[in-house]
């Protein structure tokens, strides 16, 4: 059955006394303080609390706001107290919402403020990002000199998971672009009669530049995310504590394994992509009646060993970079529930900033080079 506040009673002649009995909670009439409108500025009003045989943190709530109320039309409002069992959440409400108005806002920062704080942010967490590749780098070093001590295992189990699984929606994903970047390129070049070119142009550009490229994406989503999501959550339940307090190294025991399995697996995965995006674009060509055979002969006649090294090259270090900073930003969550998700966001986000900085670097140098 539910209850509500019960009729309140005015006692005394000037009217201003209000006594309250019965349960004042969630489930209090609305129009329970329709009285509040009719007070005038000169008012002194009591509320009288003794007769109340329920009050929980929101119906003292209402009978803040209520004083507020009554407060801003000009009237003056003072308490009865009320029963002893309800003096602590009575009391509870009074230090926490009643002193809500005396509260001073926070104070407002311009614009140079805010920039400088903004650019701080980033200086320490650039600092933090650079401070975990070097020492992971470091224990690549290790690995080099030492390979015996490399956890094996679980780096095959992480590529496994995270790489040979994620092979059907890469090469999807590279034939769909192979596929569409030699259709649209077919549509102007027959124009001149140069659509045999439409080889040459899905080649280089799969071999070059969007294999390796769609590949790194591919394992933003997919292995950096599930990297940062993973670490997040270890970091959050304390067992990343726990490994340090065995005398392990987070970064050399849980990064290092999967840096190491992106690292190496990247290229081969790029590879496959860039056969499947061959794959589209000979289905292209083949729809403009070109033979299977020509478009290969002309692939062979236009794409050499540079083509081919530099695309592995910027795979090889495009799948460090993916699970160095997916690995960073797990083990840099915070704590909270939303710490997770909150690693998980910012390890993607900085993963393809990075990508695509790299990338631009790489083919700005490889211009200069001649390479």
């Amino acid at each position: 059955m539910s209850v509500t506040v019960s009729d309140f009673k005015i006692v005394g002649e000037d009217k201003n006394r209000f006594a309250f009995t019965g349960h004042l909670n969630a489930l209090a009439a609305p129009g329970t303080w329709d009285f509040l409108v009719k007070l005038g500025p000169r008012d002194q009003v009591v509320f009288d609390l003794a007769g109340l045989t329920e009050l929980d943190l929101n119906g003292a709530s209402q009978l803040i706001w209520a004083a507020k109320l009554a407060k801003s039309r000009g009237a003056t409002v003072t308490y009865g107290d009320p029963p002893d069992q309800f003096k602590p959440i009575w009391n509870l409400a009074q230090e926490t919402l009643g002193q809500s108005q005396d509260i001073s806002p926070p104070p407002k920062t311009s614009l140079i403020h805010e920039t400088g704080e903004v650019m701080s942010a980033l200086y320490a967490d650039l600092t933090e990002i650079l401070i975990f590749l070097g020492e992971l780098i470091s224990h690549f070093g290790g690995i080099l000199r030492r390979p015996w001590t490399a956890r094996w295992s679980l780096t095959f189990r992480i590529v496994e998971t995270a790489v040979i699984n994620a092979l059907p929606v890469t090469a999807l994903v590279a034939f769909l672009v192979g596929l569409i970047l030699a259709f649209q390129s077919a549509m102007f070049m027959r124009m001149f009669g140069v659509d045999i070119f439409v080889a040459d142009l899905v080649g280089i550009a799969m071999i070059r530049e969007l294999g390796s490229l769609m590949t790194a994406i591919v394992l933003i989503g997919r292995s950096g995310s599930a990297f940062s999501a993973e670490l997040g959550s270890m970091k959050t339940n304390q067992e990343i504590d726990a490994f340090v307090t065995l005398g392990l190294n987070p970064v050399r025991d849980l990064a290092l394994p999967r840096a190491l399995a992106l690292t190496l697996s990247t290229p081969v995965l790029a590879v496959l992509g860039n056969f499947a995006g061959l794959l589209g674009g000979n289905l292209v060509m083949i729809s403009l009646g070109y033979p299977v055979r020509v478009f290969w002969d002309e692939l062979a006649q236009h794409i050499d060993a540079s083509d081919i090294s530099t695309g592995l090259f910027k795979a090889l270090v495009f799948g460090f970079v993916v699970a160095a900073l997916g690995c960073q930003r797990g083990l840099a969550a915070g704590a909270g529930p939303e710490a997770v998700g909150e690693s998980t966001t910012k390890g993607v986000v900085t993963n393809i900033i990075a990508v695509a900085f790299l990338d631009s670097l790489f083919a700005v140098a490889f211009y200069v080079l001649d390479w």
